[in-house]
């Protein structure tokens, strides 16, 4: 009996490693997929340009990425991120793009569609949503940036949207995003942004509707104008 004890125990051994290889080679998965239909104005009077945002987050390191394939199932309208953007939050980290352009000038398809995430290591997995957002009619253009203290909390709704200013680098709403969240307590004035991000020049409204699938940017303000 003792005879066979180490035999058993090589196999067991064995197994142990070849279970542990096999977790080491599972493919990743995708765990979360975010998506949006923005709506972007640069003027009041002017339609605003759409584009589709497509956020992953993958099980085993998001930031290995290497591209992602966006696919509407009905149509084939593809479009392949080559270098998509990391976002880093916290421990979440996300990977993809906010700038997916609708084909041909028509609108964003809805529908089914799939994504196709490739790493670095070459491995890749496939996830899917589906998309049926619905936009605002009568979307007010004129909405102050920054409101009065205590304003939001006592008028939000849950049919109203989520606010967050976006703040850039450049003028006109261009450049580096520098913050995209709800206006800190101490922002009361545009020039008090300044004071926690020295390189802003501009800022938009951002208004998120979750349950319509879509977030409208709104016309860009310039800090030091006031324009």
């Amino acid at each position: 009996m003792r005879a066979w004890f180490p035999f058993i125990l090589s196999i067991s051994v064995s197994c142990v490693l070849l279970f542990f290889s096999g977790c080491s080679d599972a493919p990743p998965a995708l765990v979360v997929v975010e998506t949006t239909v923005v709506y972007e104005y640069d003027h009041p009077q002017e339609a605003p340009r759409q584009r589709l945002a497509v956020f992953v987050q993958e099980s085993e390191g998001t930031e290995r990425i290497m591209n992602l394939v966006v696919t509407h199932q009905a149509t084939g309208i593809q479009w392949r991120v080559e270098s998509p953007l990391v976002v880093y939050n916290g421990s979440m980290v996300k990977a993809g793009s906010a700038n997916l352009l609708p084909p041909y000038f028509s609108p964003i398809p809805t529908g089914e569609y799939g994504v196709v995430y490739n790493d670095l290591a070459g491995k890749s997995t496939t996830g899917g949503f589906s998309l049926n957002y619905s936009a605002v009619d009568g979307l007010p253009l004129d909405q102050p940036v920054l409101e009065k203290k205590g304003e939001q909390e006592e008028s939000a709704q849950p049919t109203e949207p989520l606010r967050k200013i976006a703040v850039y680098e450049g003028r006109d709403g261009q450049g580096k995003l520098l913050f995209l969240d709800k206006a800190r307590s101490n922002w009361e004035v545009l020039a008090d942004i300044q004071k926690d991000y020295s390189d802003a020049k501009s800022l938009r409204l951002c208004l998120d509707y979750p349950s319509r699938q879509v977030r409208y940017l709104l016309p860009p303000q310039n800090i030091e104008s006031g324009e």
